[in-house]
């Protein structure tokens, strides 16, 4: 059987000093809401995963789909409007399914 194919994880850390947790927050629900509208609820439901630390402002969303791939674009936008391009950082970690 298929070991799975590696998944894209991105983890956005907001680095802009004084911008608070809840900024990154507002951000992600903005991205999530507009990619509802492009692919419908059910459908960003079951392909993507987004994960936002309680105390930190890092968010992880989990890439791979057309649909992942779409909200993580989406929060990258948005993070450089609201903070610009030095004011966060993006890394792409690989993990393979099982």
């Amino acid at each position: 059987m298929n070991e799975g194919s590696p998944r894209d994880i991105y983890r956005f850390t907001l680095l802009k000093t004084g911008v608070r947790s809840d900024v990154l927050k507002a951000l992600v629900f903005f991205a999530i809401k507009e990619t509802e509208l492009i692919f419908g609820r059910a459908k960003r439901k079951l392909e993507t995963n987004c994960q936002i630390s309680p105390k930190k402002t890092v968010c992880t969303i989990e890439g791979g789909t057309e649909c992942g791939e779409h909200l993580a674009k989406l929060l990258s936008g948005f993070l450089i409007k609201q903070v610009g391009d030095d004011g966060f950082r993006v890394n792409r970690l690989t993990r393979n399914e099982k």
